[in-house]
């Protein structure tokens, strides 16, 4: 049977360099889709606690203020 061609060092090294390259890139893309969708969910839970806060008829400083004593205690 054959077996192909044997690659010499100077190849097999190359081609490690390349995947290294590409695998660094894609985890570097991948890493900003993370990010966005993080942004994404930090928004979405701000809308949510502007709404609970606009149903509440309470201001905005009164939430704080209610939140700064709870955590003091």
């Amino acid at each position: 049977m054959a077996r192909g061609v044997k690659k010499s060092l100077q190849e097999k090294i190359a081609q490690k360099e390349e995947l290294i390259e590409a695998l660094t890139a894609r985890v570097k893309k991948e890493r900003g889709e993370l990010n966005d969708l993080l942004e994404m969910q930090k928004m979405e839970e701000l809308n949510e606690l502007r709404l609970v806060v606009q149903k509440s008829g309470l201001e905005i400083n009164d939430i704080i203020q209610m939140a700064q004593t709870q955590a003091a205690q």
